[in-house]
């Protein structure tokens, strides 16, 4: 379906500004549907990585061989046996190698990278203020909120950020550090993708799963560590509404959109329209937009006769009866 006539004829305008950090391999799967609403500046440090990706971007994507930190000049990229997971801060091979191979956290080499805050970059390339926001920088997330001056918080309305619940990198801030900080600017934890990991051995995985149970998938029934994952954080949308801004309501929407919170999205869409933000039209429209994108509901998920039936019928009999916790444990912000 195509976006509605007056959503693109706002977002042509002023756009949905984001900032990807980390972004060596594009732009993310789940922004691209909607990405010709959407202006992206996109940082890889490693200026060949970035040179390669600039090459074949569209008008819309800039591209910015810098490391964002939280201060202006040089810093030390530590970059590991696996690129992607390089980081200002030196790995902590205690843990890395506890719950991950050689091959990925090994350190590479130590390189010297130019290095700018994200208010610094704003400025000197006279960029607008951003709407959403990505980071996966391994462990340097806090410092570059924490490098941001507050008038450039102003028209932020999301996050998506690397979070780490084990010090992987020596001297890195934890989840706890990121999430009182982000709170403290007036975001919302919505939720949380998270990493586990057993245990490795060398190059093997479920080291001591393998050597006495024989296995070497992860299993739902046997639980494993925590260690890390993206969360994401969104301005409360009550209070967006609440200012009447309603190219910002249209942003909002729009990324409610691109992370999968379609009840959100839906909810915005008919509370515009109650506030009178929204024509009754326009607000069908949005609520079209959602429906197109929405995955087909199986039987058990119906909400007519038809799914109540089934479900009846499966709770009687255990047929298609699945655990709750399938669903959190194994989506992504994809379909």
């Amino acid at each position: 379906m195509a976006n509605p006539a007056f959503l693109t004829e706002r977002l042509s305008v002023d756009p949905l500004h984001c900032i990807d950090v980390g972004a060596r391999g594009g732009m993310q799967s789940h922004w691209r549907p909607y990405a010709d609403l959407m202006r992206i500046d996109l940082f890889e440090p490693d200026a060949a990585a970035c040179a390669v990706q600039a090459a074949k971007a569209p008008a819309n994507e800039s591209w910015f061989p810098v490391a964002l930190g939280g201060r202006t000049g040089t810093g030390k990229l530590h970059v590991l046996n696996k690129p992607s997971g390089s980081s200002l801060y030196p790995p902590n091979p205690d843990l890395m190698l506890r719950f991950g191979p050689p091959s990925y956290g090994d350190l590479d080499k130590v390189i010297e990278v130019p290095l700018t805050t994200l208010s610094d970059f704003i400025e000197q390339h006279k960029r607008p203020l951003p709407n959403l926001i990505k980071l996966d920088v391994q462990g340097a997330e806090l410092d570059i909120f924490k490098g941001t001056q507050p008038a450039h918080w102003r028209d932020l309305l999301a996050i998506q950020t690397e979070i780490e619940f084990a010090e992987l990198y020596k001297g890195q801030p934890l989840f706890g550090d990121l999430d009182t900080f982000l709170r403290t600017q007036g975001f919302v934890l919505f939720d949380i993708l998270p990493v586990r990991s057993y245990r490795f051995e060398g190059e093997k995985s479920h080291a001591y799963l393998r050597r006495h149970l024989n296995l070497v998938k992860n299993r739902r029934d046997i639980s494993c560590r925590l260690i890390a994952g993206d969360a994401f954080y969104l301005r409360d949308p009550e209070k967006v509404l609440a200012k009447g801004d309603v190219t910002a309501i249209l942003k909002l929407f729009m990324i409610l959109v691109l992370y999968r919170f379609l009840d959100e999205a839906l909810w915005l869409a008919e509370a515009s329209r109650a506030a009178g933000q929204l024509s009754g039209a326009e607000a069908d429209a949005l609520i079209d937009l959602v429906r197109a994108a929405a995955p087909r509901p199986g039987l058990l998920q119906r909400g007519d006769w038809l799914g109540k039936l089934a479900r009846k019928i499966s709770r009687k009999t255990g047929i298609g009866h699945s655990r709750k916790i399938d669903y959190w444990l194994d989506r992504s912000w994809d379909f």
